[in-house]
């Protein structure tokens, strides 16, 4: 059997450098309710979910690393496939642990009103008026209304990979720190190539909790704080402390 071995928690913040639409609910029945409302909680607070960081980090990996034909996701689950090994396979015959949580990333209420304060229509949304542009006639056509969370927003990003005896823990904890660094110079959420969606992680943390630790002090032991962005990550480093980390608990489980 693959035994767990621990866990790595990468968390820190997303930060808007333009604004961000990821589409919630339509506002129907309302008069004057927005064409396209972005996703919010119960409470009407936007946030980003955890399956859309998670699918466009996938998206950008298998892009860049698989071959892809008619651009269908890899769902081999094979032993060496590291996409497979870390978001999990698609396949129904081979079936892979996943390895990566991804949160759903809340707002930092507090910093949204200290940045904006209670200028904005919805409160944390900004609108804007979009057209199509006949091509011929160089007019406007057919105009509709684009809920976004302001550029300068910020939510709270939390993340985490298991790891098991058998794993490539280099590959698995590279390969997501490569994704989330092609997110940043794409784009998330809809209307990417129209300027929406661009993020930047910042302030990051890591750490690692061990098998042992569920059945002692159930601390996260920090490896790598304070990090302002993902440029400032010392892969190298990170991955031989994480590597030390694990295998003394293999030894000791």
């Amino acid at each position: 059997m693959n035994k767990f071995i621990g866990k790595l928690f990468i968390e820190g913040e997303i930060t808007l450098v333009t604004g961000l639409h990821i589409g919630g609910s339509k506002e129907t029945g309302e008069i004057g309710g927005l064409d396209n409302p972005v996703i919010k909680t119960v409470k009407g607070v936007p946030y980003i979910p955890g399956s859309s960081l998670k699918g466009k980090i996938r998206c950008l990996l298998e892009r860049k690393h698989l071959n892809l034909e008619n651009g269908d996701p890899c769902g081999c689950g094979k032993e060496n496939c590291v996409i497979c090994n870390l978001f999990g396979s698609h396949s129904a015959r081979n079936k892979t642990l996943t390895r990566l949580i991804v949160r759903d990333s809340f707002l930092d209420e507090e910093h949204f009103r200290k940045e904006f304060g209670e200028i904005l229509e919805g409160e944390y949304t900004e609108e804007k008026t979009e057209n199509i542009i006949d091509r011929i006639r160089g007019t406007a056509l057919h105009p509709r209304t684009m809920e976004r969370v302001p550029a300068g927003a910020r939510f709270k990003f939390s993340s985490a990979i298991s790891f098991y005896e058998k794993d490539n823990i280099k590959e698995l904890t590279t390969r997501f720190i490569e994704g989330l660094r092609l997110l940043e110079d794409d784009y998330l959420g809809g209307s990417g190539t129209r300027g929406y969606g661009q993020i930047k992680f910042e302030n990051l943390n890591f750490y690692v909790k061990n098998v042992n630790s569920y059945i002692g002090d159930n601390k996260k032991q920090p490896i790598n704080t304070n990090i302002k962005s993902l440029s400032d990550i010392d892969i190298s480093k990170l991955i031989e402390e994480l590597e030390r980390q694990m295998k003394v608990k293999k030894n000791e489980s």
